[in-house]
């Protein structure tokens, strides 16, 4: 597992260093607007990375060498969902290091970009998309996974933007309240419980798909 998971990362040292100088770009462009533009950055980086590891895998029939080994397929399934959480740890640690390079050196951002809440909102996000887009790789492959996980993400994005736009005052308003009133062990088991359900549907069905995918 451990191993697989090593793999992910050393087959993207470059993109590894790209995805600092997206981080940089997104703190100068969207510090505007608060938290939303930390979890920006890191569904960004992380998602990006989390696809690129599998565009790589696909290009060099990594998987045809992967399915000859004695490595069982769950390990080879799991490997790539937790690689996802350890690209989210380094775009959290980037975006961290960066703002504190930020207060060392007074630079003019507006708004706090480190923050606990953005944090969250990443999580949330990148769990919400590579649980959509990995079964479908598992069950085509990228090349053909590609487009229908493109497709996915705007429609998404596009939903979750008229949603939020179409908030009256009063709805938004009830919201925080109902939030506000949640203890912070309430507030992390009520995204915990939904995340983890979320995961394990998406790697049971990534698991199947795999085990039935040809070569």
């Amino acid at each position: 597992m451990y191993h697989l998971i090593k793999k992910d990362i050393l087959i993207q040292k470059r993109n590894l260093l790209m995805a600092c100088i997206l981080i940089a770009f997104f703190i100068f462009t969207l510090s505007n607007i608060g938290m939303a533009g930390l979890s920006i950055s890191i569904l960004a980086v992380s998602y990006t990375l989390a696809l690129g590891v599998s565009q790589i895998e696909d290009k060099n029939k990594s998987d045809l060498m992967l399915v000859s080994l004695p490595i069982k397929k769950s390990k080879i399934v799991l490997s790539k969902y937790i690689s996802v959480y350890v690209f989210v740890l380094y775009a959290i640690l980037v975006n961290y290091i960066f703002s504190f390079i930020i207060k060392i050196f007074e630079l003019p951002i507006k708004f706090e970009w480190f923050t606990v809440d953005g944090i969250l909102g990443a999580i949330i996000s990148v769990t919400i998309f590579t649980s959509i887009s990995l079964p479908l790789i598992f069950k085509w492959g990228y090349t053909k996974a590609k487009l229908p996980n493109y497709i996915i993400f705007f429609l998404f994005v596009i939903g979750a933007t008229s949603v939020i736009s179409n908030l009256d005052y009063y709805s938004t308003t009830r919201i925080f309240e109902f939030f506000g009133q949640l203890s912070n062990s309430e507030m992390i088991v009520l995204i915990l419980i939904p995340l983890v359900l979320i995961v394990t549907i998406s790697y049971l069905l990534s698991l199947v798909f795999y085990r039935k995918r040809e070569f």
